[in-house]
C-alpha cells in the first residue's frame, strides 16, 4: 500500500499522506511515495491539487524512531531524506494550479512545511501547528524557515521556529498560517467544495498571479510593474479571458478554460 496517494475526481488532482497508523510520519518510503504522488499530479490533467491526510492528524513530521535506529548516522540520513523530500516539494510548488492543503490534527516540522506548501490552508478547529525542530536541537527543512516567513514575517517565523510552540487553529488563522477553520466534522467536506472552486476558476491568471508574487520578493519596482504588464497582457489575449470580460459585461458567469 502507498503511503502517499495520487487520486483525480473530476479537475481535482488528491495527494494523500496514508500512514496514520504512525500519524503520517515522515520516512524515507514516505518520501518515496510522495514523489511518485507529485510526479502523478505534474503528469495529470488536473486544474487544483488538494493534499490531505489520512487518520487523526496531518503529520506528526520527521519519524523520529526511525531517525534514533540510524544512530551515528543520523546527519547522513537527514540529509538524503531532505534532498529528496525537497526534490517532490519544489516540483509540487511549481505546479501551475492551486494547490490546497487541509490540514486535521497535527501538523509539525516536515509535515507542517508540506501543508505550508500549499496556496491556501484549511483547518479543523482542532488543528495545531509546530514547527518542533528545536526540540530535537535542530532548525528547519521542508521549506517551514521559507513559508512561514513569507507567512508571518521573519521576527514571527524564527520565534515560532525557535520556541516550537503548537499554535491553535484560530490562532493559525489570525496570524496568516491558516486561510480557514472549519468544524473537524466540516473539513473534508468544505477542503472538496473549495478545491472544486479553485479547480473551476481561471487557473491560468492564477499561474500569472502565484509566478508575480515570487519574483516581488528580490523585483525592483520597476521591474515588478514590467512583469505586471507582460503578464496581464498575456492573459487578455486568451479566448476564455475575452470571453469572460463579455459575459461579466453582460452580467453573466464566466467560464475558464484554463
Amino acid at each position: 500500500m502507498s503511503l502517499v496517494e495520487f487520486q483525480q475526481t473530476a479537475d481535482v488532482g488528491r495527494i494523500i499522506l496514508n500512514r496514520p497508523e504512525a500519524g503520517n510520519s515522515v520516512n524515507p518510503a514516505l518520501i518515496a511515495d510522495l514523489g511518485k504522488a507529485v510526479d502523478a499530479a505534474c503528469a495529470a490533467p488536473v486544474r487544483a491539487i488538494l493534499i490531505e491526510a489520512r487518520g487523526a492528524n496531518f503529520s506528526l513530521g520527521g519519524d523520529v524512531r526511525h531517525l534514533a535506529a540510524v544512530g551515528d548516522g543520523v546527519a547522513a540520513e537527514l540529509h538524503d531524506m531532505a534532498t529528496r523530500f525537497h526534490i517532490a516539494q519544489l516540483r509540487l510548488c511549481q505546479l501551475p494550479v492551486p494547490i490546497l492543503s487541509a490540514v486535521r490534527g497535527n501538523a509539525i516540522g516536515g509535515g507542517f512545511g508540506l501543508a505550508l506548501s500549499a496556496d491556501f490552508l484549511i483547518c479543523s478547529d482542532g488543528a495545531r501547528f509546530s514547527t518542533g525542530y528545536s526540540r530535537l536541537g535542530l532548525s528547519a527543512d521542508a521549506g517551514v524557515s521559507y513559508f512561514l516567513t513569507r507567512a508571518i514575517g521573519a521576527r514571527r517565523a524564527a520565534a515560532l521556529l525557535i520556541d516550537a510552540r503548537f499554535v491553535p487553529a484560530d490562532e493559525a488563522v489570525t496570524i496568516g498560517i491558516a486561510d480557514r477553520q472549519v468544524p473537524d466534522g466540516d473539513l473534508d467536506g468544505a477542503a472538496e467544495q473549495w478545491a472544486a472552486e479553485l479547480a473551476a476558476g481561471p487557473t491560468s491568471a492564477i499561474a500569472a498571479i502565484k509566478r508575480l508574487t515570487d519574483e516581488a520578493r528580490t523585483n525592483s519596482l520597476a521591474e515588478q510593474l514590467d512583469r505586471e504588464t507582460a503578464e496581464i497582457t498575456a492573459l487578455a489575449k486568451r479566448q476564455d479571458v475575452i470571453a469572460a470580460v463579455s459575459a461579466i459585461a453582460a452580467r453573466a458567469k464566466p467560464v475558464f478554460e484554463g
